[in-house]
């Protein structure tokens, strides 16, 4: 037997009609994503080699330590977001394109799977008739993070397929450092505009993936 979630999914933030509980919840939601994607980064990084002495400052699961603002203002626009960038030297990896792909893949996947143990909550809690809008936020706000990180844009998991195209020197030039620190906030004044427009682009293929991703680890 399926039922309907509490509230609509994906999750976003309705600034019309701005319910405190469900912002709280939405908030801790988010924080709990950007830790786990980070620290799951920071954990590839130290597997596939870049055990550097900057490592140690990885770890920590403090939310706050991780926070970015244009990534917050993403979630609070458009509830999906970003961690601050966790600082990898290619210079340790063995295969740099390859493993930089993987570490910012790793993130994406570990908020699949913490979607995926609050999910497994919610199909317990539904064999008593029982929903809950905790689990059922944090499950939409990871899955939301899962589904766009494969976006091909900075600073999204997606964008790490162009690395192995981009020359060593523009790598390192400060063009490069400008432009990761400027493009997010263009990134989320284009999502801004996008609602602002009224363009569907995000309704029409990024939402329902996100439906059948919930209704899958759900049991809808």
């Amino acid at each position: 037997m399926t039922s309907e979630p509490l509230i609509d999914i994906p999750f976003l933030l309705n600034y019309t009609h701005l319910e405190f509980d469900k912002a709280v919840i939405f908030a801790v939601s988010a924080l709990m994503a950007i830790t786990v994607n980070a620290e799951a980064q920071a954990f590839m990084a130290t597997l596939l080699g870049d055990a550097d002495s900057e490592a140690k400052d990885r770890f920590h699961f403090n939310p706050f330590m991780h926070v970015n603002l244009a990534g917050l203002l993403c979630f609070a626009a458009a509830g999906f977001g970003w961690p601050g960038q966790i600082k990898v030297n290619t210079d340790h990896l063995e295969h740099p394109a390859i493993s930089l792909m993987v570490i910012k893949f790793a993130g994406a996947f570990a908020n699949l799977i913490l979607a995926g143990i609050a999910g497994s909550i919610l199909w317990v809690m539904s064999k008593w008739n029982l929903q809950d809008q905790v689990f059922t936020i944090v499950v939409s706000v990871n899955i939301m993070v899962f589904v766009f990180h494969f976006i091909p844009l900075p600073p999204l998991a997606g964008s790490s397929i162009f690395y192995g195209l981009i020359p060593e020197t523009l790598k390192k030039s400060n063009f490069s450092k400008y432009f990761m620190k400027i493009f997010p906030y263009v990134f989320v004044a284009l999502i801004i505009l996008m609602k602002l427009q009224n363009w569907d682009f995000p309704e029409k293929y990024f939402y329902p993936v996100v439906q059948t991703i919930f209704n899958f680890i759900s049991g809808n």
